[in-house]
């Protein structure tokens, strides 16, 4: 299996990603997946929309940017 370095500058573990195929999700597991992203997508557009101008130059993104990603629907988008 490959090892894969975590940048951090508190923490340098890593971690070993599975080289095995995973199973085939089940449609619960579909399911249980696309509910986990949309709270995904729901919970960065939160900390998005916390951001100041300069915090959001400092992850190159700018303003309209973060304001039509943070209004867009976390359900459909």
């Amino acid at each position: 299996m490959p090892i894969v370095p975590i940048v951090s500058y508190e923490d340098r573990r890593q971690i070993v990603l599975p080289t095995t195929p995973a199973e085939e999700p089940t449609r619960l597991g579909r399911i249980w997946a696309a509910i986990l992203l949309w709270h995904q997508k729901r919970e960065g557009r939160r900390a998005l929309r916390g951001l100041t101008a300069t915090e959001l130059k400092d992850i190159g993104v700018s303003q309209s940017d973060a304001a039509r990603e943070v209004s867009k629907s976390f359900f459909w988008d």
